[in-house]
């Protein structure tokens, strides 16, 4: 009855919404309001739906940034996109160059090995992992649409995608430069020249940038700045048009990124004993890091020494003890004082002792090729090449003492998709269909050595390589009907997909080592499974008038299990410490109102989206012993739900003064949350990379300067509620990301009849302290690592368009 109750409370809500925007709305079905760009706010396009149309008629959650709203709202990474659509979270892993989207509740834990929720795309491509593919340059525009995509994309994401759409070759010969300077030593030039070629047939953009810039962090270890970046990237895009009805858009991206990362400082130590419910740690760092202060601290801090190593190798234990902490570079108090420090001092002054290395070599190919069969049927061929190489070498630990670190993760990731499509306005406009076949072939190579525990007489180190192999097929169909000849339509969509998932545990594997060239029985070292899944899509809506949409929809998609590659080849699931875990599964319930036109005299812009989520066998991290060493698997939490309010307008108050804002709420709970890791229950009890409540308010004001010269102040303010960033509340010491909120200005001044413009940038200008994700290894040797976010930092632009 409770649910009940809450359901229709939902509905209620949803239906006095809807009310109140017909209320406001001086338009009707019988007498329609004049299109958006006659009043006041420009009409915005989007692709949503595998076709153009406008974002005011789709009937979808989709967020949209053209290329103008980048420039003003200071996106220029994937970390910015948060502070401009509602709901959407960007969490840093091991360090700043590790990054994955968080929407709806769909992220991606550390060390699981699985897919993102969220996925991104470049020109209708999938790119494969997260974010950090390609550059915030020259871009048509960026949407974020929002809930389960199993229908109509490449591959089924269970929260999202985020779609890059890259800037087309013009008509007319045109470009613009770039040129920017600010403070952390930070230089960026930018710039692209597009026009015809060869006659018209063809028409060509060349575009291209590079950037550097001084890390924010001080190492008092060596005395370096962490974080410094060098990076830059071309892109060639070239149109062929055949006759009137037939073009191919060509486009190759090449981005190189050079430098390294902001450091991860240590956030908190989660208590060998009375820690809370669940079992401790697996290694016990404060009492071995304990330091040399006090005889007690010296004691209990070699006689845990001894415990680790061989009893032959005991009488040298303090010795090398007392050694190791004379480095004057290395805190004698320990780890606990060593926590205490960090606090005090802040995240931008660090004492890490571990190589810090960030390289990407990353090379996209995107030929999309249209043909007009007739005026009713498009036939429409996608085609992508992707190849992303990266290297990373990071602290894991946050400290100057080498617990744990990342040395040269290497990883090879190529992935080469088709995808033909026919497009279809029938009967007489009433059906538009959408009908595809995809195939995709990917393989990731991975490999990368860990260090660990180097007071253990200079400690461990083990070796991670693996390959996995994904191979996709899928067939897809949509279709919205209009119905009668009212404002209704109902849409129905549906996809077939079966995804082919391979492990090799590769031969320099430190596990397949140790087991030995012939696995032992219950071991593989090449695995592989095929998972066939349906996704559907059914939905309704109703154009009220040509400014007010209703819409409902209910979507099924799914992530593909597979194998976690970090963890000994053991067949089976996590509940035995295998290495598979099955694929996960999210159907949703959508109801959504959106508005364009006028509130009385004002030219307004709303969307609002209230929706659930149902979770079945969500993918996580769970940590447990394997061959007697501690080890991250990936475990299937039975049941989840999350519902949740999204909110973005837009109000054009006067021809000078533009305010709008978002504002995203999230419930995210594990409705049976107790999982079996190696024959032991674990709880999951909160949903990681979810703030309950994120929101941004904006103004921007223009002044005419004369006929040719205008003035305009834009301010932004993002705020968002404390998130975590690990599935369990008994690792709770250092996983908690605090409430905060920044906010940007810009002042610029334009000339637009001259094409140039010069603007003055402020980010954070409170300057802020906040953290960005972290890495939760707590329940594995007590440490919690926490990424912080940039501070306050100055530029100024000047751009020249012709």
């Amino acid at each position: 009855m409770t649910h009940c109750r809450k359901q229709a409370a939902l509905g209620r809500r949803v239906t006095a919404v809807a009310a109140l925007v017909l209320a406001c709305s001086p338009a009707t079905a019988q007498t329609p309001a004049e299109p958006s760009a006659a009043i006041g706010l420009e009409e915005i396009i989007v692709t949503a739906q595998r076709r153009d149309q406008s974002l005011a008629k789709a009937p979808v959650a989709v967020s949209v940034l053209t290329a103008e709203a980048l420039a003003r709202t200071q996106i220029v990474s994937e970390e910015d996109l948060r502070s401009a659509v509602a709901g959407l979270s960007v969490r840093t892993g091991l360090g700043s160059n590790q990054l994955n989207y968080s929407l709806r509740g769909q992220s991606r834990d550390a060390y699981s090995g699985t897919r993102p929720g969220v996925l991104p795309y470049i020109n209708e491509v999938q790119i494969g992992g997260a974010g950090g593919s390609t550059a915030f340059y020259d871009l048509q525009s960026v949407q974020v649409l929002k809930g389960p995509q199993g229908t109509l994309f490449g591959r089924s994401a269970t929260g999202g995608a985020v779609l890059f759409t890259t800037a087309r070759p013009t008509e007319e010969l045109s470009g613009y430069v770039s040129v920017l300077g600010g403070d952390y030593g930070s230089r960026k030039l930018e710039g692209a020249i597009s026009g015809p070629l060869g006659g018209g047939a063809n028409l060509v953009r060349l575009a291209g940038f590079y950037q550097e810039r001084d890390g924010f962090q001080h190492n008092l270890y060596n005395g370096e700045t962490e974080g410094d970046l060098e990076r830059w990237g071309g892109r060639l895009s070239v149109t062929t048009r055949f006759g009137e009805r037939a073009r191919n858009e060509l486009v190759y991206d090449y981005y190189q990124s050079d430098g390294e990362s902001t450091i991860g400082v240590v956030g908190g130590l989660l208590p060998f004993v009375g820690g809370g419910a669940g079992n401790p740690p697996f290694i016990p760092i404060e009492y071995l890091y304990s330091g040399t202060l006090t005889p007690l601290a010296r004691g209990t801090g070699i006689g845990t020494l001894q415990a680790f190593v061989p009893p032959e190798f005991a009488p040298a234990a303090p010795g090398f003890y007392d050694a190791y902490f004379a480095d004057p570079r290395r805190s004698s108090a320990g780890i606990r004082a060593v926590l205490e420090e960090q606090q005090r001092r802040g995240p931008y002054v660090v004492e890490s002792d571990a190589r810090n290395l960030f390289e990407s070599r990353n090379s996209i190919v995107t030929n999309v090729t249209t043909i007009e069969l007739s005026d009713v049927l498009t036939l429409k061929n996608v085609l992508g090449f992707v190849d992303l190489d990266s290297t990373l070498s990071t602290d894991s630990d946050g400290t100057a003492y080498n617990i744990v670190s990342t040395v040269d993760a290497v990883a090879y990731n190529r992935q080469f998709s088709e995808e033909l499509q026919l497009i279809g306005n029938l009967r007489d406009d009433r059906l538009q269909l959408v009908t595809g076949l995809y195939y995709s072939d990917e393989k990731y190579r991975f490999s990368q050595r860990g260090e660990f525990f180097d007071l253990i007489f200079g400690g461990q180190f083990q070796i991670n390589a693996f390959e996995l192999k994904n191979r996709t097929l899928a067939a897809y169909a949509q279709g919205t009907h209009r119905l009668g000849d009212g404002g209704w339509s109902a849409t129905l969509g549906a996809r077939y997909t079966s995804e082919d998932v391979r492990k090799i545990q590769l031969p320099e594997d430190s596990i397949r080592l140790v087991l030995g060239p012939n696995p032992p029985a219950g071991y593989e070292y090449d695995q592989s499974r095929t998972y066939n899944r349906l996704s559907w899509q059914v939905g309704v809506q109703n154009e009220v008038t040509d400014s007010l949409l209703l819409y409902a929809v209910a979507r099924r998609a799914f992530k593909s299990g597979g194998y976690n590659g970090f963890l000994a080849p053991l067949v089976g699931s996590a509940e035995i410490a295998g290495d598979g875990y099955d694929a996960e599964r999210v159907t949703d319930a959508e109801l959504g109102v959106k508005f364009q036109g006028d509130l009385g005299t004002v030219p307004s812009r709303m969307n609002l989206a209230v929706y659930h989520n149902w979770i079945a066998d969500s993918q996580r991290t769970g940590f447990s012993l394997v061959l007697g060493n501690p080890a991250a698997l990936t475990v299937n939490v039975p049941k989840g739900k999350i519902w949740g309010v999204e909110f973005d307008g837009q109000f054009k108050l006067t021809d000078r003064l533009t305010v709008g804002g978002t504002a995203n709420y999230t419930d995210a709970t594990f409705s049976a949350d107790t999982v079996f890791i190696n024959g032991s229950g674990q709880q999951y009890d909160r949903v990681p990379d979810t703030p309950e409540t994120s929101g941004t308010l904006f103004a921007e004001l223009s002044f005419p300067l004369g006929s040719a010269y205008a003035l305009s102040l834009r301010g932004d303010v993002y705020s968002q509620s404390k998130t975590v960033t690990n599935p369990r509340s008994q690792n709770s010491q250092g996983t908690l990301l605090p409430s905060y909120t920044i906010s940007n200005l810009r002042l610029a001044l334009d000339n637009r009849d001259a094409g140039w413009s010069l603007a003055a940038l402020v980010k954070n200008v409170a300057d802020e302290v906040y953290y960005t994700g972290g890495l939760p290894t707590g329940e594995i040797y007590q440490i919690n690592v926490l990424v912080p976010g940039e501070p306050r930092t100055f530029a100024i632009e000047a751009r020249y368009t012709f």
